[in-house]
């Protein structure tokens, strides 16, 4: 048994389940069963949440004959409404219980693992709690290497961009618990990956190994559209800052060759003086320029001066550099491939060195809270 009495004082339930369907007419009864089961067993009351948005299978009528069996089933039917994010959002205002549980119909999330988010958020506070595929104990089974490849890169871009991402190893999960005050709290959804935004607003946030199944039946529905639309909220969440760090590098090169017009040019300093105090003065504009725009409240708390962070930001360009020149050299050299395409190879590199090196050790903050584990 959970250590907290199974129904609320009010006589509401205790957990409420959302379940977003679209076309899962043979996935939703075996799920209803597993999750009935599952409760019972633990002792606890619960409702369930299917929003519907108006499936051309009847999903929706099977979820309905289900509540008309008797099993705790709330349905909305949405005309005319579309999309994973909202319908997410509509499940955790409509949801009365303390705890809400996010899943999907299609059993690649196990109904066993949610007593373990209940009680994990119950032991330690937490307010917000994610099934992880990638902390010790989870995984995932019968993924093919481009799968994989897709997941691990979404989630690793996630980490990079966006700060309050970091609270957890799985920040693309759609499995995972919200506390009631947390579930209603003003989440756009201007995405389908509600979590992200759960995340920057949750006081505390913990974690729950899981091992991800294959899908039951039905048709997965990540296609290439979802995967763009990932990239772009990925973007705006982060505030568009890869493009903002490269703009504020293009006026780096700017103040770079004014330097090297005045001294060389108009006053005659040495050449190899002239590039030195050019670098300079240009990594410490783009230095500026970061901390103040790009980067802008992502300095942690408590952080040292500025001029200890300018210095920490010289790594950062000197690990670009030497991605640029190893790179370029290598490809030129030794593979053969043309000095203007060696080159841009290296820009590349300096430039993803300068951002990821930046983002993730130098303005490392998380916009709003420390992340709890």
């Amino acid at each position: 048994m959970l250590g907290i009495e199974a129904m609320s004082e009010d006589g509401t339930p205790r957990l409420s389940i959302v379940i977003p369907t679209y076309n899962e007419r043979e996935n939703l009864p075996i799920l209803l069963e597993k999750i009935r089961r599952v409760m019972e067993g633990k002792g606890l009351s619960y409702e369930v949440i299917v929003v519907d948005d108006d499936s051309p299978d009847g999903t929706w009528r099977v979820a309905l004959e289900y509540a008309e069996k008797g099993y705790p089933v709330r349905v909305i039917r949405r005309m005319g409404e579309r999309g994973l994010g909202s319908a997410i959002v509509r499940g955790l205002r409509e949801a009365r219980g303390e705890y809400v549980v996010v899943m999907d119909a299609d059993l690649q999330h196990p109904p066993e693992k949610i007593p373990e988010l209940v009680e994990k958020a119950m032991e330690t506070g937490a307010d917000l709690v994610v099934a992880t595929r990638y902390a010790a104990g989870g995984g995932v089974t019968e993924w093919s290497l481009f799968r994989r490849l897709v997941s691990k890169g979404a989630t690793l871009l996630a980490h990079i961009l966006v700060p309050w991402a970091r609270r957890t190893s799985d920040p693309m999960s759609g499995f995972f618990l919200v506390h009631r005050r947390l579930a209603k709290s003003r989440v756009n959804p201007k995405s389908w990956k509600v979590l992200l935004e759960l995340l920057e607003e949750a006081e505390h946030v913990e974690e729950v190994s899981y091992v991800f199944q294959p899908r039951h039946a039905g048709k997965s529905k990540l296609g290439f559209k979802a995967m763009v639309d990932c990239v772009l909220h990925l973007l705006r969440l982060s505030g568009w800052r890869p493009f903002k760090f490269a703009f504020v590098g293009a006026t780096g090169t700017l103040v770079n060759l004014g330097i090297v017009k005045l001294l060389y040019s108009m006053y005659g300093l040495p050449y190899p003086l002239t590039l030195l105090a050019a670098f300079e003065a240009s990594l410490t504009w783009n230095y500026l320029l970061h901390d103040a725009w790009t980067f802008r409240g992502l300095r942690p708390p408590g952080a040292k001066s500025k001029v200890l962070y300018w210095l920490h930001y010289h790594v950062a360009s000197a690990g670009s550099f030497a991605a640029y020149f190893t790179l370029a050299n290598a490809l030129h050299l030794v593979l053969g491939l043309g000095p203007l395409i060696s080159a841009l190879a290296g820009i590349v590199a300096g430039f993803a060195f300068n951002y990821l090196y930046s983002s993730m050790k130098i303005w490392t903050g998380e916009h709003k809270r420390t992340a709890q584990h």
